[in-house]
């Protein structure tokens, strides 16, 4: 087996490493152990926001010189200047965003559906490389190119990439957003047909195909005729099996139910529901408050939940305090939407936080669809309390039956730890992502060999 004695140089292009965003926490839990030196990021300025540096460094900001917008979607959107962004600060303290809310809410809820609809969001932006952007990528010299990417521009911009640098690529896909990026609007048929066609064509000039989870990647095989490998995000064992929850008493006057993550497409209308269950619930003789702790600054909805007497809206928590905060909860929900949007955007995916509820040995309450992954995964594994049935009642009697029961708490909660420690023990996984990587290297193909073992 071949032996490399560095790590190659890494360029991640579409998201930056974080501590609140699954993308974010998804590729810092992967790459965590790269040297700092040999990884760099490239994203536009609307992505680098709550950026941390203890894993990466050097950013390159995609600004006005390579994200332009048409007029006169210029005049409406917000300038970023282009060039590197290198940070001195090398804690993980997060680069806090600052929103105009009636921007935000404009911007959002008004210009991009409206450009949504009549299908002009696919045309009304493009990046591209300019002079300053080479000049950095040069002076970088990436061995490997690592791509997420979400829209039309970002396909067009790494194709562009890959053709450019010509080195080993590599993608990787978090939600089915190919499924949802044109179901709506104007023209609908033409831009789903176009756009398919032109990610498909990115898809066959990169050299490895990723995915977040199992269902996608036989989904993909199938879509796209491209053999895709699922990684998740991985856990780290000695941060959290020291958590790991040991009391499964549950005072009745006082349980606690927590949902952690984003809210927006695909989770929110669950969310309201089991709200409003709760609330329902606590005219009897519980009393059970339910903690949203969310990094979604969409007021709109975070007014549709505060709106109902259970809810509580935390403050954001740094990724080093979910442990004790997940462990510290009687409960943990995991909602996905019934709706048509909702089911289609999520069906594959295995949601960031999947993997940390598992190990923090807090019961699970997963409110999905049937088809869903995670929904899958958690139900065959006997890892968490799985409803499919839309609607209160099942919500309001699986969770009086989730209280009343300690002994199957007390064993969906092993499972689901015994499954987190052989399915996403972050030691085991980082090195089978790395040597996945390393793979696509000439060296590796020149050799024919797998792997670089551990290094």
């Amino acid at each position: 087996m071949v032996r490399m004695n560095k790590f190659p140089r890494i360029l991640i292009i579409g998201q930056p490493f974080n501590d609140v965003t699954g993308g974010g926490i998804t590729i810092s839990n992967l790459f965590r152990g790269w040297p700092s030196d040999r990884i760099a990021v490239a994203a536009t300025g609307h992505m680098l926001y709550y950026v941390t540096t203890d894993i990466c460094d050097t950013y390159y900001q995609l600004g006005n010189e390579e994200h332009r917008w048409i007029f006169p979607f210029s005049l409406i959107q917000r300038s970023f200047p282009s060039g590197p962004r290198i940070y001195e600060n090398k804690d993980t303290v997060s680069v806090t965003r600052h929103i105009s809310t009636w921007r935000f809410e404009f911007v959002n809820h008004v210009f991009y559906p409206i450009l949504s609809w009549i299908g002009l969001i696919h045309v009304s932006s493009r990046i591209s490389l300019s002079p300053g952007f080479r000049k950095w990528l040069e002076e970088f010299k990436p061995d490997i190119l690592y791509l997420q990417v979400s829209s039309r521009e970002t396909i067009r911009f790494a194709s562009d990439l890959v053709r450019y640098l010509n080195i080993p690529s590599a993608i990787h896909i978090m939600d089915d957003w190919p499924s949802t990026i044109s179901n709506k609007g104007l023209f609908k048929r033409y831009w789903k047909k176009k756009i398919h066609r032109e990610f498909q064509q990115l898809l066959d000039i990169v050299d490895l195909h990723l995915s977040i989870s199992d269902a996608m990647s036989v989904e993909y095989q199938k879509r796209y005729n491209k053999n895709f490998v699922a990684f998740h995000n991985p856990t780290d064992l000695n941060i959290w099996l020291p958590h790991c929850k040991k009391d499964f008493t549950i005072r009745q006057d006082n349980i606690r139910i927590l949902y952690s993550g984003r809210i927006g497409i695909g989770i929110a209308d669950s969310l309201i529901e089991v709200a409003e269950a709760i609330d329902r619930l606590n005219t009897e003789d519980l009393k059970i408050r339910l903690f949203i702790q969310t990094p979604t600054e969409e007021q709109s909805i975070l007014d549709r939940l505060s709106g109902y007497a259970c809810v509580i809206i935390n403050p954001v928590a740094g990724y080093d305090q979910l442990p004790a905060i997940f462990a510290d909860a009687d409960l943990l929900l995991l909602a996905n939407d019934f709706n048509k949007d909702g089911i289609t955007y999520l069906k594959y995916s295995m949601p960031t936080k999947a993997s940390e509820y598992m190990i923090s040995g807090t019961p699970i309450l997963v409110y999905a669809p049937e088809g869903a992954a995670v929904y899958q995964a958690i139900e065959q594994n006997e890892c968490g309390y799985c409803l499919n049935r839309q609607g209160s009642q099942g919500i309001m009697e699986a969770i009086r039956f989730l209280c009343g029961d300690e002994e199957y708490r007390k064993r969906i909660s092993n499972n689901a730890v015994n499954y987190a420690r052989r399915k996403f023990d972050a030691m085991k996984v980082r090195d089978e992502f790395r040597n996945k990587l390393i793979s696509i290297t000439p060296e590796m193909k020149r050799t024919g060999d797998e792997g670089i073992g551990k290094v």
